[in-house]
């Protein structure tokens, strides 16, 4: 049986359109339970128009949380985690069903969002695009990263090795955490047809999550002393904040330095050097111009991340690295 978790909060706008996507992509022997984290909108009202399980937290205690209480309360042998703020595409679900039908013995499979986002404009586009190519094509589609966007594990296996770590209590690096702990012992396998649409963010969240996120990614490293090997953490967009952050510096210096000038075109060309992969892959798919900006807000991107990355270094014996697990 298939237990769709989704946790919620304050998410009725999205409610109507992910709802009517699970269903009609239901299959056999399948429920849906939305955990909802004290949202203050018509979530819950929206969610009990549909034949699915509503459990309506008593205290805010963020999707870690809610997750683990859904599968807690879950009567499937296969978890699969949805956000709040996406849509199923066809066939998703018995994708999901077919792969451990005939992979029973593997433990967690993850799914990629569609390179066209839920929401318009460039930024989420982008980030759309940007997420999707660093999945792709991961040598023998395994990967160490999971995301509970969409993404589907054994119930007795993920009790078995501890479910969410609680202590985070935004939608933060809980994801990678848990891809640690799973990566112990097991791969996290990349299930391609398994596809959502999803709600990506604006420009100013962007540079918010960015920095939030690179912050604790930065100490949950230096905890585990893990890179990944797909995603937007993986080593190559590493280089590539590097670069951008370094040659931004050097700016600074060429009214003072003439080397300067030529230590700029080194870093610069070798950020766009680190960055060809996906920027081919946005030019052929959305053109040139698109691209161009691109690699521009890539570049602007890196700045925010290696800033936040200082600062992770600087905050990390300060930090409370004991909530996190081993």
């Amino acid at each position: 049986m298939i237990s769709i978790v989704v946790p919620t909060y304050n998410a009725a706008r999205f409610m109507p359109d992910l709802l009517g996507s699970i269903f009609r992509n239901k299959v056999d022997d399948m429920e849906v339970i939305i955990v909802d984290d004290c949202s203050k909108d018509d979530t819950v009202k929206i969610a009990k128009n549909f034949p699915l399980k509503v459990i309506e937290l008593g205290k805010n205690g963020g999707p870690a949380k809610a997750r683990n209480i859904g599968v807690a309360e879950a009567k499937g042998d296969i978890i699969f985690f949805l956000d709040s703020d996406v849509i199923v595409l066809d066939g998703a679900i018995k994708e999901v069903k077919d792969y451990f039908d005939k992979n029973p013995t593997e433990k967690c499979i993850i799914g990629v969002c569609a390179t066209e986002p839920l929401n318009k404009g460039f930024v989420p586009r982008y980030m759309a695009m940007f997420e999707y190519i660093h999945l792709i094509g991961t040598p023998e589609n395994k990967v160490s990263v999971f995301a509970p966007r969409c993404g589907a594990i054994k119930k007795d296996f993920f009790q078995k090795i501890g479910g969410y770590n609680e202590s985070y209590k935004g939608a933060d690096v809980e994801d990678f955490e848990l891809a640690r702990r799973i990566n112990r012992t097991d791969p996290i396998i990349l299930v391609r047809n398994v596809m959502v649409k999803h709600q990506f963010a604006g420009f100013r969240q962007a540079v918010r999550n960015y920095f939030k996120r690179a912050v604790m990614w930065v100490h949950l490293f230096f905890k585990e002393r893990k890179l990944d090997n797909a995603g937007p953490t993986s080593p190559g967009n590493g280089i590539a904040a590097i670069c951008s952050f370094l040659s931004f510096l050097t700016l600074f210096f060429i009214p003072f330095i003439n080397e300067a000038k030529l230590v700029f075109f080194i870093l610069f060309h070798a950020f766009v050097f680190a960055n060809l992969k996906w920027w081919n892959f946005m030019r052929k798919e959305a053109g040139l111009l698109f691209a161009l900006r691109a690699l521009f807000l890539n570049y602007f991107l890196g700045i925010d991340i290696m800033i936040a990355a200082i600062y992770a270094v600087i905050s990390y014996p300060l930090s409370k690295k004991e909530i996190l697990p081993s």
